[in-house]
């Protein structure tokens, strides 16, 4: 029944086809028959007819168009049912006879995808419960495991870690998956480590088991314990093995206490076994010699017991003083030695001491290669001899890049330490937790010796030499990126004189803040924004490496690959961090009332000055610019980029291309301008804000010439 009503649209258009046609005809007929008269009249008559009988063929026809499309649009529905709500439905193909056999092609279509779809859950299922048991094997292993474990994506989240990582970093911040690492260690060590398998990674491939993993030493974010660990990469599963890249990586650590105290008492065995053999063998030598000297023993017999004696005796000696210099050998090559970022180390020894304010942590931060444990313990005694030597006044605890060694350097008001005094302090146990271990047994571990010299003005310092750590290449190769364009804007820079009070100052007497911004291109007025900012403190002519301000900052737009290049920083890295609104207030603090130094100082200030309104703030401290002075001091030299000018005044590029870096090698150029403008005679602020304003005309008047 259906069928056939189905066919009524189509009955109805043909019968009125045919109606039209042969209602022609009969018109035709009846022409032929009434004559010429009734011409018109019929002619008329049949094209009515004809209007109308077409008029109800299209009617019919629109008709059937309509329930075509009704029946598609149900099938359409019915459709979506199936793939968006119930794979099991089955359509009823009678109410759609007239789209037939469209209705059983999708049944047909439906029941196949549902066999996929159950397959296909069965074998995620599957999945699903070996994934879980691989997961269960995996928490047994960690839970057993002595040292924490912590498991981070490329971007420093943590997406796992074992119970031995909450019991060591808990007591720091809070550990949580999605969390930042650097919350609860610090970041140079890791990143160093990171850079370092990176660059293997690229230039070697897929690493060997001995190449797989980089160790470290890091601090707690609070400065309170050092840190030992290993880093491991983990690769995406290209098919390439070559071509893989890092994911995520494994981070291990364990506090070296417990091994330190152990290795110390193994060294007190070792030292009882060679060194302390030495007095009996002594007495025995005294014993013979007493015995030779008896006259009773015929001369023969005398003389042959005294040489085989005395020649055994001198055997025995000579191979006990091999075996010792051999095991002081072996302990400076077996200690587990690390690179260590001195500013690390420096601020655990001064946190050791129960966070001083006397001790001011100076210099630029250099990377050491050493037994972190043991160096904190030795800094640590000696900042404490030291302590009670001087009494109350101001300690300088900083690091002096040499090569291929770098110096620990107190520096203090007063005379040097003599020899004897720092010989004495050699035996001094330095911590109960490490056994009998000494200042003595450190400086072996590490081939390095210690001594007090005056330094001028009334200052001395203690000087402990420790091998530099080798820099990754690819940080290296980072520093050596282009500078970015001078830039100048002369309203910026053309200063007006500070009163009369400050102006007439000597600049190596007045603090500074020496800063650097890190952006996300090289045009402030076309929607370019602040990614990172940090400064740098100078007090009477030190870099106090202790107080410094770094931040990076959310620029509420995407940062270019082009500029990630340079600096580093990417779209997750500053993605939750506070807006320029909020930091430049906290920088405001930090300032102060200290002039504030930069290199090409206007391209820096041309992002800040936009943003003071809205930060409710005022940075109209003065401003001296490296890249101007050096103009002044340097002109016959064409590069006078911070590199060329660092490169010509003696100061090593290390940490290029970050604001923190940057703001560091910026400070130590600085102050060996300061030098060269008091040999100039430009000796206030005054002078030195005179000099930049005339370095800024010749360049306008170079620009418009």
């Amino acid at each position: 029944m259906a069928a056939r009503r189905d066919l009524v649209p189509h009955l109805v258009a043909g019968g009125a086809a045919g109606a039209a046609c042969v209602t022609l005809l009969v018109l035709t007929g009846m022409l032929v028959g009434r004559g010429h008269d009734a011409t018109g009249t019929v002619i008329g008559n049949a094209l009515l007819a004809a209007a109308v009988l077409a008029g109800g063929f299209a009617g019919a026809a629109a008709w059937s168009r309509r329930r075509a499309r009704r029946l598609a649009g149900a099938l359409a529905e019915e459709t979506q049912l199936i793939a968006r709500a119930n794979p099991r439905h089955a359509i009823e193909a009678a109410p759609y006879a007239a789209l037939a056999p469209l209705p059983d092609a999708v049944n047909e279509l439906a029941g196949r995808v549902r066999r996929g779809v159950e397959e296909a859950d069965e074998r995620v299922a599957a999945t699903t419960r070996q994934l879980a048991e691989q997961k269960g094997w995996l928490e047994a292993i960690l839970t057993d495991l002595t040292e924490g474990v912590v498991v981070c994506n490329m971007n420093h989240q943590v997406l796992l870690y074992n119970q031995g990582a909450l019991k060591l970093l808990r007591v720091v911040g809070e550990i949580g998956l999605g969390r930042s690492l650097f919350n609860l260690v610090t970041r140079q060590p890791v990143l160093h480590a990171i850079e370092l398998l990176v660059f293997r990674l690229r230039t070697q491939g897929a690493p060997e088991a001995a190449d797989a993993a980089a160790p470290l030493v890091c601090a707690t974010s609070d400065a309170r314990t050092l840190l030992r660990g290993r880093i491991s990469l983990i690769l995406d599963q290209a098919s390439d093995r070559d071509a893989r890249e890092p994911t995520a990586y494994v981070l291990t650590l364990a506090d070296v206490t417990h091994e330190i105290a152990t290795l110390g008492k193994r060294d007190a065995l070792l030292t009882a076994a060679t060194e302390g053999m030495r007095a009996p063998l002594a007495n025995l030598r005294a014993a013979i010699e007493t015995a030779a000297a008896y006259p009773e023993m015929p001369a023969d017999q005398r003389a042959g017991f005294d040489q085989v004696v005395m020649r055994e005796s001198n055997v025995l000696s000579e191979r006990l003083d091999q075996v010792a210099s051999g095991y002081r050998e072996l302990l400076a090559g077996y200690w587990p030695m690390a690179a260590i970022y001195s500013l690390d180390l420096l601020n655990c020894v001064v946190q050791r001491a129960g966070g001083d304010e006397r001790v001011a942590i100076v210099g630029l931060p250099v990377w050491l290669h050493g037994d972190s444990y043991g160096l904190m313990l030795a800094l640590a005694s000696l900042l404490a001899h030291l302590r009670r030597r001087i009494g109350g006044g101001g300690i300088d605890l900083g690091t002096v890049p040499g090569e291929p060694r770098h110096y620990i350097d107190f520096a203090w008001d007063g005379a040097p330490v003599p020899s004897a005094e720092i010989d004495r302090w050699m035996g001094d146990a330095l911590d109960p937790a490490a056994g009998s271990l000494t200042l003595r047994d450190v400086l072996d571990r590490h081939r390095s010796e210690l001594w007090s010299q005056p330094i001028g003005n009334g200052r001395a310092i203690l000087r402990l030499p420790i091998a530099a750590a080798e820099r990754p290449p690819v940080a290296a190769g980072r520093d050596r990126l282009p500078p970015r364009p001078e830039f100048y804007d002369f309203a910026l820079m053309h200063q007006p004189m500070p009163g009369a009070s400050q102006s007439d100052r000597p600049i190596r007497s007045l603090s500074y803040v020496v800063f650097d911004t890190e952006t996300t291109g090289l045009d402030a007025q076309r929607g370019d924004e602040i990614v990172s900012i940090a400064g740098v403190r100078i007090v009477n002519g030190r870099i106090l490496t202790g107080e410094t301000f770094e931040r990076m900052v959310d620029p509420r737009r995407p940062i270019p690959a082009a500029s990630t290049v340079f600096h580093g920083i990417t779209d997750a890295m500053v993605h939750g961090k506070p807006p320029i609104e909020v930091v430049l207030p906290q920088f405001h603090a930090f300032v102060a009332d200290s002039v504030l130094v930069a290199h090409n100082a206007a391209f820096d200030l041309s992002f800040i000055r936009p943003k003071e309104q809205a930060a409710a703030v005022s940075l109209h401290n003065p401003v001296l610019d490296t890249q101007l002075l050096g103009a002044y001091l340097l002109g016959s030299i064409d590069d006078n980029s911070l590199d060329g000018l660092a490169q010509r005044l003696g100061v090593e590029v290390r940490g290029r291309h970050t604001a923190a870096g940057d703001a560091l090698m910026t400070a130590a150029v600085f102050l060996r301008q300061i030098d060269l403008l008091e040999a100039r005679g430009v000796r206030t602020l005054g002078d030195a804000i005179k000099l930049c304003n005339v370095a800024v005309e010749l360049r306008m008047r170079q620009m418009q010439g």
